[in-house]
């Protein structure tokens, strides 16, 4: 019977499926047809996000916070997904500061869980990892983290080492400073200096974005227009977008209207760029 209902639904299917099939082929290929406009610009090959607004997304619907977490975690997959089809190759997103460990010792080892959890998703057979060609990087300090999750933050990114079609950088646990100090460190440690002082280019091959190039686009969500001690060098050239927006309601059309704000700006960030590394010679990875 159960047989018969399925044969019968697919040869005669209902008004509300068929007005579902057809709303999503809308969707899809007007979707195609904004990302052949976009792709037609200058668009960014690196965006790092400040992914702000999941706890006030939690609060504003009356969840637990870790639920926001978890819509947040499901709005970076499908942006992630939604820069590859634009043809954004690199994402560098803030998913953990070092200063989060100041918060409850009851949220910081809920987040430390969901961690944990999201991590080893990335390497499951039919993660987006696997389908896209993903190369998954931990930056930051991971003595930080509990063994249980720096373990399955190594699992993911020996897992996906060998990808290089695109880049997702997770920086936890993280900060601009740290990774500065950490970067200066690892200059006097390997004794790489050039003329005996350290230099702009010694500290830029230390850096943990140092295999990236520089962000064009840095997009943070949830109204704020602070850095927050995010990629605090890497950032000198790049067009803060900031939008009210949280981070779990961020969207394709979102995305799409930041890389639409930074084709308008390009002239302007580029001739700046190019006036200021004339001014003083610096060596970026462009």
């Amino acid at each position: 019977m159960a047989v018969y209902s399925a044969f019968k639904s697919f040869i005669n299917p209902s008004f509300q499926d068929s007005a579902s099939f057809i709303r999503n082929l809308v969707y899809q290929l007007f979707r195609r047809f904004v990302i052949w406009i976009v792709s037609a610009g200058s668009v960014p090959e690196h965006v790092a996000i400040i992914m702000d607004g999941n706890r006030r997304y939690a609060t504003k619907r009356k969840m637990k916070k870790l639920k926001g977490h978890e819509f947040g975690y499901n709005s970076l997959m499908h942006t992630v997904r939604d820069c590859y089809e634009l043809g954004i190759k690199y994402v560098t997103v803030y998913a953990f500061s070092i200063e989060n460990f100041k918060r409850s010792k009851e949220e910081v080892e809920t987040l430390m869980n969901l961690m944990q959890e999201k991590l080893e998703l990335l390497i499951e057979k039919e993660s987006m990892v696997k389908t896209y060609g993903i190369r998954v990087q931990i930056m930051g300090d991971l003595s930080l983290f509990p063994q249980r999750v720096r373990e399955a933050a190594d699992r993911a990114m020996a897992f996906s080492r060998n990808n290089d079609t695109a880049f997702l950088n997770i920086c936890a646990p993280y900060t601009g400073t740290q990774e500065i100090a950490q970067a200066v460190e690892g200059v006097m440690k390997a004794g790489d200096l050039n003329e005996k002082k350290i230099s702009a280019e010694d500290i830029e091959r230390h850096l943990y974005t140092s295999d990236c190039p520089e962000p064009e686009l840095l997009i943070r969500t949830s109204g704020e227009t602070r850095l927050s001690n995010f990629l605090l060098w890497q950032t000198s050239f790049s067009l803060l977008y900031a939008t009210p927006i949280l981070w779990p309601e961020f969207s394709f059309r979102h995305l799409v209207r930041a890389v639409l704000e930074y084709q308008k700006a390009y002239p302007f960030l580029q001739k700046r760029k190019d006036q200021l590394l004339t001014l003083v010679p610096h060596q970026h990875h462009d």
